[in-house]
């Protein structure tokens, strides 16, 4: 059957191609009928299945093997991509757009003919539309759309990203955020035990939620002055979670040419599909607004459920939150304050690069230096810290001859910082966000 329907093929292409052309040089009124009754003319002892090919990839995925039928009767377009200039030759790589195309496609024991055609459905956009015809009942190619749909949608080192009214899956990402490590985060011991806490005690909790006769979701806050933890934790919290099967969702934007609405509704679809996950919302100040906020209140209140999931939301300014996100209970229930280091902290800080630079020869970095350091620097953030470390380190590299100690630059790069700066350095946080800081509460201590 498989060799007669690869006869079949070329012939039948060829005659297929050419009412595809006088079709798409004519007025098109609704391509897939015309195509579908043309291929029915064509092969009629196959089954023919129809799809515009959302959520699936086709015409190959891992398990399913393709090849061009006929490549006289190919179209595609070739788009040049360009690669970055540190990965070296060759510059960029070009990118196919298949047209129209004609598979012989193979799958376990069966053996489909794919078409593809392009077509354009507005002034800026265009609709791909797949044909599969196999000789024998229809149920073949819906099993093999839904082994294709199955792989499509699972996650091969990716992480779920929603911008501009799409999803996609972002392996940049996944490799990004396995870079950190909880070890790398300097914070005070108990809290960054309570944060682990709070987010890994969820998952585990399930039973116990189920018991108290509440909803098995949570809600946490990261906030406070740029540069003092909150992206590293949270990159680490969603390799966490990701390792634990509790795949993370990354929200970018809630705006596109739809509706914000609509963006929150796929969004939360979307995580409730994957319960149990943990949904990102960074720069939560920034996503939710006067017109969306009253949508986003009834979605995140589980109207329709929200059973595993734990949204955590970040923000540099948590005065700026509405009431209903910062102090209602039950949507953010644990407010985590990422404030200023102070001098242990600062000094922690500071031993950790002593750790990094312990190889380098040239550097002098004993223990007095890393108390001198944490004293200098009062108010810097990790960020500014950072920023010291590693201005230094390249100004001293570029130093030929004899070179200033690691102690007389740092010290200066301190204080040239802080001159800088002037009075914007430092946390601009008000005292009474001081009582968001983590506590061990009655809550904690019922959860385990």
């Amino acid at each position: 059957m498989g060799q007669e329907l690869a006869n079949q093929g070329p012939s039948n292409s060829n005659d297929f191609y050419a009412q595809w052309i006088d079709q798409s040089s004519a007025k098109t009124a609704i391509p897939a009928i015309t195509s579908a009754d043309a291929l029915r003319r064509l092969y009629p002892n196959h089954s023919l299945v129809m799809t515009e090919g959302y959520n699936v990839k086709l015409p190959e995925f891992p398990g399913a093997s393709a090849t061009p039928v006929d490549k006289s009767v190919f179209i595609e377009n070739l788009v040049f991509s360009p690669l970055a200039r540190s990965l070296g030759p060759p510059s960029g790589i070009l990118l196919k757009s298949v047209k129209f195309g004609a598979f012989k496609v193979t799958w376990k024991n069966f053996h489909f003919l794919v078409y593809k055609v392009m077509y354009p459905t507005g002034t800026e956009s265009s609709a791909n539309q797949y044909f599969i015809l196999h000789e024998g009942p229809e149920e073949a190619s819906h099993s093999f759309l839904m082994a294709s749909g199955a792989w499509t949608n699972e996650l091969h080192e990716q992480i779920w990203v929603f911008d501009q009214g799409l999803w996609h899956q972002d392996h940049k990402l996944w490799l990004e955020i396995q870079k950190t490590d909880w070890e790398d985060i300097i914070l005070k011991e108990e809290f960054k035990k309570a944060l682990q806490k709070d987010v890994f005690g969820f998952f585990s909790s399930k039973s116990v939620y189920k018991e108290l006769g509440i909803p098995w979701k949570r809600g946490l806050i990261m906030h406070g002055p740029p540069g003092n933890g909150k992206t590293m934790s949270l990159k680490t919290i969603m390799k966490a979670s990701d390792k634990m099967g509790f795949s993370p969702i990354y929200i970018k934007s809630f705006k596109s040419r739809m509706e914000e609405e609509i963006s929150m509704a796929s969004v939360f679809d979307k995580a409730r599909q994957q319960a149990p996950c943990v949904v990102v919302l960074e720069d939560l100040d920034s996503l939710i607004n006067d017109k969306n906020r009253s949508f986003f209140f009834n979605q995140i209140d589980g109207l329709e459920g929200n059973d595993g999931l734990l949204i955590i939301g970040t923000t540099n300014h948590f005065d700026r939150l509405d009431p209903g996100l910062s102090t209602r209970p039950s949507r953010f229930d644990r407010k985590f304050y990422f404030g200023d280091p102070d001098e242990p902290e600062r000094r922690t800080y500071a031993q950790y690069w002593q750790q990094k630079l312990v190889s380098n020869k040239e550097i002098k970095f004993p223990d007095k230096l890393a108390v001198k350091i944490a004293r200098e620097s009062e108010k810097f953030s990790f960020a500014y810290l950072k920023e010291a470390f590693v201005s230094s380190l390249v100004r001293l590299a570029g130093i030929e001859g004899t070179k200033p100690s690691f102690e007389i630059v740092i010290i200066a790069e301190i204080k040239s910082l802080r001159e800088q700066l002037g009075d914007s350095l430092g946390s601009s946080v008000c005292e009474a966000q001081s009582r968001h800081e983590t506590d061990t509460s009655a809550w904690d201590a019922t959860l385990g």
